[in-house]
């Protein structure tokens, strides 16, 4: 019999090794409760929404920032900054978060969505200049679960076409590119503060730049059109809009939690790269597995630690697909122990959303069917969507995790891929993802 975990064998990981994210510590606590105890909860100018602008702006070496109430919020701030109006396209990557595209959508814009680079899953440069079109105004780059994106080849594509270039940084804090941060590559950037994230906030976002008239547009636009002096004692709001606006604010709980959790921001990059290190240092011999790529000029933050499969090279071709054996790996590691999970099931253009506005327009009736999609248009996105996995979820990510805990996720890699047998011989049930 085997002794897999999916067979009733014990498991590999022990109960109780995990750490939950994010950690909150007593300084955190304290943070949030200075805010109670002062009273001010709330309001464009409040002192910890403004000092969190003051500090990340300083961390990252840029001179303007805006502390928005969501990553979403951020990007869209982004590309108004940056010029994009009703009808222009935005260039994005068929392979990230549906927030990126949908913050095209809410300034009127539309996605076109660019295939992804097999090795870095991030935007592949060598298809952008293809879709160029001459209501193209923008391009954003994703630094997908925490690795840059090619930024100089994408800034050299937007100089020759005349294209703003607008970072999403939403899971890439502290991640470097030839040795600078991202959020400091393009003319804007938007940060998301998502609970998940490696700087978490609960839910909020940040907006940057160094140009003091994007980030006067981003200000109006997350505070009702509004340039809001900074308060003093006897200062008035004047509720003067200038222009559209949301209401975008931060709020002043998330602000100094999130400006809590910075202090310790560098010292959880190392942890997940150390814990990165270990997995890759343990999977790149096993046969099936084919770990992160991180070219040498850039580090990778692993907000997300993506790992290929590869059942042709367990020589299991013709006795199951892709699909099936990613599930299969799934759920016999999840059964071992292992936080691995599945984050997006299939490429940005076969969401409905996408495909409706294909079809009709950006904000369709609901009784609007989607528009067929096709596969073939994004070839790569596709492919990695169908071979891979992460390891670590959103609650148990590698920046909090034991060294000992990635030589345990090891194990139960090893332990499963030397019984195939058995996991072939699992009932199967496939993972859902209707399209």
């Amino acid at each position: 019999m085997s002794d897999l975990a999916i067979a009733g064998g014990s498991r590999v990981v022990t109960e109780g090794m995990h750490r939950p994210w994010p950690e909150i510590r007593p300084e955190d606590r304290e943070a949030v409760t200075a805010v109670l105890d002062r009273g001010t909860l709330f309001g464009p100018t409040a002192p910890e929404i403004a000092a969190l602008e003051r500090d990340w702006a300083a961390y990252l070496g840029r001179n303007h920032c805006v502390a928005t109430n969501s990553g979403t919020a951020a990007l869209h701030c982004a590309l108004a900054a940056v010029g994009v109006r009703p009808g222009d396209e935005v260039i994005v990557p068929a392979f990230t978060f549906v927030a990126t595209a949908l913050s095209v959508l809410h300034q009127g814009a539309r996605p076109v969505f660019c295939d992804v680079d097999p090795r870095t899953f991030n935007l592949d440069p060598g298809r952008v200049e293809e879709l160029v079109t001459d209501r193209t105004t923008a391009i954003m780059p994703v630094h997908l679960h925490g690795l840059p994106a090619d930024m100089d080849e994408i800034l050299a594509i937007a100089e020759r076409n005349g294209l703003a270039v607008v970072e999403d940084a939403a899971q890439a804090h502290g991640a470097t590119y030839r040795g600078r941060k991202v959020g400091t590559l393009g003319a804007c950037a938007g940060f998301s503060l998502n609970t998940t994230k490696t700087l978490p906030g609960g839910e909020g976002g940040l907006f940057v730049t160094d140009d003091e008239d994007a980030w006067l547009v981003a200000r109006r636009l997350s505070n009702f059109g509004e340039d809001v002096p900074p308060a003093g004692a006897d200062a008035f709001r004047p509720y003067l809009a200038h222009g559209i606006g949301w209401m975008y604010r931060s709020h002043e709980l998330p602000a100094a939690f999130a400006r809590s959790q910075l202090r310790r921001l560098d010292g959880y990059v190392e942890t997940a790269r150390r814990n990165a290190s270990i997995l890759t240092e343990g999977l790149r011999d096993l046969p099936g597995l084919v770990p992160p790529y991180v070219p040498n000029d850039r580090t990778h933050t692993f907000h997300k630690y993506r790992l290929r499969l590869d059942p042709e090279a367990l020589g299991l071709e013709g006795r199951v697909g892709r699909v099936e054996f990613r599930d299969r790996m799934l759920r016999a590691l999840r059964a071992e122990g292992v936080e691995a999970v599945l984050w997006q099931f299939v490429p940005l253009p076969a969401l409905p959303v996408f495909r409706r506005a294909e079809a009709t327009t950006w904000h369709p009736r609901i009784a609007d069917e989607p528009a067929p999609w096709r596969p073939e248009d994004h070839p790569v996105a596709v492919e990695v969507l169908e071979t891979s996995i992460v390891v670590g979820s959103e609650r148990y990510p590698l920046a909090v995790q034991d060294a000992t805990l990635m030589e345990r996720y090891v194990d139960a890699f090893a332990k499963v891929l030397g019984d195939l047998d058995a996991l072939l011989a699992a009932p199967y049930e496939p993972i859902v993802h209707p399209v």
